[in-house]
């Protein structure tokens, strides 16, 4: 199995479990359930804190004074209070009771975004009386009597409980949980949180490091907006959780507030954009797109409602419009019409998912579904899957796209060796043409010089004579040069006599009086014959043509250890001097004051390419103004 399915199996089973968790939490039984008579959802829990007697009352207004509040009837309530968006305030009337250890009772209320919270505690000093201590609105947090994430009180109840009310006004989704804890508990449930949303918001930041890693190996847009959407979600949860107030504790609460309640908005807007964008590759119907767009345009004018007009009621436009994203995207999702990168139907199946995931926490956003205490965590629990459900589809089609680009380097790599080696090959055609063009204009004016005289004599014809050797010469070498870099050059190794080739290679040039020859008689060498003719009549025509008029060429052959033989061909220097010995066995390599003679610089090129393919090989060994080649070859 390749990595990328088992991956995306792995990331499904986690996604299929997260789902799995929602069902269940959703349909707990629940110990008791009412209807306050205001409408929001009540859940009462079952638990061993230290609160008993819950009743809430609803405040449409927000006007009411603890004097009429006092006289009114609430109705019996759980920890729990779900209301969804609503504009009014609410009372909770609670009995206390006190820790047993004696350490102190922490009243604790989750989650801290509330704007106002107002606990109203029995006076210590006259009796009868009502002592109000606030926390949100303008209250800093290093001004609280309990310094945590979890906002809350420190009261002191009687032995027999006391009563306390607590007012709780928020502009966004009311929801929340009450508890009344022992200090050691409550400190140990602030640390348990904390380790949860940290563990949370570090999930978060790695999922936006790797999109911003994939966004640049990739350079595809989609990793961008993923990061982008990673990022305001982190932003939004530093507020959410309370942990901005920790951080900077001398940021005025409403300032915290405000900047949080935009975040919420801000963060819905790039959350719809990055999934049209997604979506939008597999060429979904228009109007699925249309209803997107929609989406996103409600939610921008409900962003300068919330900076120009009312704030609770930009807020609940916008948590209407994240009610209908669900659904969106499910219908944006199976209309699609073309199969993109990572699969149709992966794509589909991951976002109905994700559909449901969603479905479930805008239901309990607006206070139309609840699922436990998992409602104080819906942020979360759609962060959640959106991030790990989206990583899963995204790692595909990251892996996709650098399989793509691996593809696409090979295929360039490729296409530049090719275009190298034509633009080799044109170099090489380019100087051999040069070259040719060259040795025939020398080779002719030779001939028409030699003609035009009044009479031919002696001389003239064997000038004739010279440079029409020498033209055919460089044309032989010029086929050899193009059998020895093609893949046809076959080789017959057959047993052969040395000594003889050397002799009738000496013998075979006019100037054959000039060569020595050195050679034992009783020697034997397999190879191919044809080959070795070529390469030793090579290496003594360059030797006669290229050494001074009338001297000596040795010739040499001898037995060599390991089972070779040694042929050395030796003279002195002429007129073109001493060959460079970085450059001699290049091809049409010639020393410049060799260019005056007819020649292709092809001789020792093919003489070092045809002893390799025999097996051997050469080296050019000047020594005292010699010019000396040697040359071994396998018995």
């Amino acid at each position: 199995m390749n990595r990328p399915v088992a991956s995306l199996k792995r990331q499904l089973v986690l996604s299929l479990f997260l789902a799995l968790v929602l069902c269940i939490a959703g349909w707990l039984p629940r110990a008791q359930m009412a209807r306050a008579d205001a409408g929001p959802l009540v859940t009462t829990l079952a638990g061993t804190d230290l609160i008993r007697d819950v009743g809430l009352l609803r405040d449409p207004t927000g006007s009411m004074t603890l004097e009429e509040v006092r006289g009114k009837r609430f109705a019996p309530s759980g920890q729990l209070i779900i209301a969804g968006y609503t504009g009014a305030a609410f009372w909770v009337r609670m009995t206390v009771l006190p820790a047993p250890d004696g350490a102190g009772t922490v009243l604790v209320v989750r989650p801290p975004t509330f704007d106002h919270m107002t606990l109203y505690a029995p006076g210590t000093d006259n009796p009868g009386t009502w002592d109000a201590r606030n926390l949100g609105g303008r209250v800093p947090v290093g001004a609280e009597d309990w310094a945590s994430s979890l906002r809350g009180f420190r009261v002191k109840p009687e032995p027999e409980g006391t009563i306390y009310y607590l007012r709780l006004e928020t502009t966004g989704s009311f929801s929340a949980y009450i508890a009344a804890l022992p200090k050691f508990v409550a400190h140990r449930q602030g640390l348990m949180i904390d380790f949860l949303q940290i563990t949370y918001m570090s999930m978060m930041l790695v999922l936006m490091l790797w999109s911003l890693r994939m966004a640049v190996l990739t350079r595809e847009r989609l990793f961008w907006w993923f990061a982008a959407l990673q990022a305001g979600w982190l932003f939004h949860n530093t507020f959410y959780f309370g942990y901005i107030s920790l951080a900077a504790p001398t940021m005025p609460q409403e300032t915290v507030f405000l900047t949080y309640r935009a975040a919420v908005i801000g963060v819905s807007v790039l959350s719809i954009a990055f999934h049209r964008t997604f979506l939008r590759r597999f060429d979904p119907h228009w109007a699925s797109l249309r209803l997107m767009d929609a989406l996103i345009v409600t939610m921008l004018i409900a962003f300068v409602i919330f900076w120009v007009g009312d704030r609770a009621t930009a807020l609940m436009i916008n948590a209407f419009s994240i009610a209908l994203s669900p659904f969106a995207f499910f219908v944006t999702a199976f209309s699609t019409r073309k199969s993109a990168s990572p699969g149709l139907r992966t794509m589909r199946g991951i976002y109905a998912l994700l559909s449901g995931a969603l479905l479930v926490w805008v239901l309990t956003l607006i206070g139309l579904f609840e699922i436990g205490t998992f409602s104080l965590y819906g942020t979360m629990i759609h962060g959640t899957a959106t991030g790990v459900l989206m990583a899963a589809i995204l790692h595909l089609h990251g892996q996709n796209l650098l399989a793509e680009a691996q593809r696409a380097q090979t295929v360039l790599a490729a296409l530049q060796q090719r275009r190298a080696a034509e633009e080799e090959q044109k170099r090489t055609l380019m100087r051999f043409i040069d070259m040719l063009t060259h040795e025939t204009k020398n080779a002719m004016a030779v001939i028409n010089m030699s003609v035009s005289a009044p009479k031919i004599g002696e001389r003239q014809r064997d000038r004739i004579a010279e440079a029409i050797r020498d033209l055919t010469t460089v044309i032989d070498r010029c086929n050899q040069s193009v059998h020895l870099d093609s893949v046809e050059q076959s080789i017959t190794r057959v047993a052969c006599d040395p000594a003889l080739i050397l002799r009738e290679a000496c013998a075979s040039h006019p100037a054959a009086e000039r060569t020595v020859l050195a050679a034992p008689e009783a020697l034997t060498l397999k190879s191919d014959p044809v080959l070795l003719r070529v390469i030793v009549s090579n290496l003594i025509e360059n030797a006669l043509k290229y050494s001074p008029a009338g001297s000596r060429v040795d010739v040499a052959l001898a037995e060599a250890p390991e089972g070779r033989l040694e042929i050395t061909v030796e003279n002195d220097a002429g007129q073109a001097g001493m060959p460079d010995p970085a450059r001699v066995f290049e091809r049409y390599y010639r020393s410049p004051r060799a260019l005056s003679q007819i020649g292709s610089g092809l001789g020792l090129y093919l003489v070092q390419g045809l002893v390799r393919i025999l097996g051997g090989g050469i080296a050019y060994e000047p020594q005292g103004g010699r010019v000396r080649f040697r040359l071994w070859l396998p018995c």
